[in-house]
This record gives C-alpha cells, structure tokens and sequence, in this order.
C-alpha cells in the first residue's frame, strides 16, 4: 500500500523585526504591571510594599519614556542627571543618576551614538556632557517627569507630599540598620 501524503504546511513568513508601539493618544493607557494587584505580604511588610511600588514606578516609566523617547530607563536617569550636572566624569554621573557604573558605560555609549551626548577621555577620566539635542531632550524629560511627580502625587496636599518625601528618606537611612541585631525594635519611632 502506498504511503499516504500528508499536505505539508503553508511556508511561514520570516518574522518581522519588532517595531515601538506608538505613544496612546489620549494618556490614559495603564501599564498592565501597575493594574495587577499588590500582593498580600505588601499589607504586612513595609520591603514588601516599596518594593511593589518601586516595580511599577519602574515598569510605567520605562514604557513611558521608552515609547515617547525611545530610551531605556538608565539612560533616561543619567540625561536627567547631565541636564543637572551638565559636564562630569562617567563615575560622578553613574553616582548623580543613583545607577552601577557598568551600567552607565555602556549607556553612555548607546546616548554618544545616537549624538545625545559627547564623550572626552582625559587621561584615566572621561568627561560626558550633553550635545545641545542631547540637552533639548534632557529638558523635555525633565518637564515629563515633573509632570509624573504631579500625577504620581494627586490628591495629596503639599504638607502630604513633604512628609512623603521626609518619610521616604527616612526609610533609605533606616537600611543601613537592616540586619543589625542589636537593633532595638521597641526604641522611639
């Protein structure tokens, strides 16, 4: 008996290279990440609860400044901290953008070939600034994230938001007590 022939499948075509999805028309687009809820141990431990908000913070800015600008979240923070700092060495941005050192070479090299900013070695240094597109485009993040910061504190008083702040750098102190065991945990709050 002869072997059946099976038809075989239509060819695939190649895959396409993945392009940006533009920016949503109206600002009202949620970044699923910020939609899902916090998870239980976020209402039980304080880690908990920062680290959920610090994820989505991140993931919603990285959407953000990744569909309207096309960079990433690092060299988002080192053009903000150069938009500052205006010429520095890599260390002192890679400090001033709170990122690892690793981290900022190589998106300093990304930010130099798309012309955002200038890299100069002088002797074991190198001194970055920003190239004046690189300077237009640190302005305009910086006016985006002003405009987060507002959206972020809704409905919160100006007292309300300084309290934040002073109770979020308390928090940042506090780690360094992290692990310590002779803590006392029933001291003055």
């Amino acid at each position: 008996m002869p072997a059946k022939k099976t038809a075989s499948p239509p060819a695939q075509p190649p895959p396409q290279p993945r392009t940006r999805k533009s920016a949503p028309a109206h600002g009202n687009h949620v970044d699923p990440v910020v939609e899902r809820p916090l998870p239980a141990l976020a209402d039980d431990f304080m880690g908990w609860l920062v680290t959920s908000l610090s994820v989505r913070l991140s993931q919603s800015a990285s959407t953000y400044y990744m569909q309207r600008w096309d960079i990433g979240m690092t060299e988002y923070r080192l053009l903000l901290a150069l938009g500052v700092e205006h010429e520095c060495t890599a260390a002192f941005v890679a400090a001033a953008a709170d990122v690892d050192k690793a981290a900022a070479s190589r998106s300093l090299q990304v930010l130099s070939q798309q012309g955002l900013v200038t890299l100069a070695r002088h002797g074991r240094e190198m001194s970055i600034s920003l190239t004046r597109q690189g300077q237009s485009l640190a302005e305009n993040l910086h006016a985006a994230a002003r405009q987060r910061d507002a959206q972020l504190t809704h409905g919160m008083s100006a007292a309300q938001v300084k309290r934040l702040r002073a109770d979020l750098h308390r928090l940042i102190d506090n780690l360094k007590k992290l692990g310590d065991d002779e803590f006392d945990t029933d001291g003055p709050a």
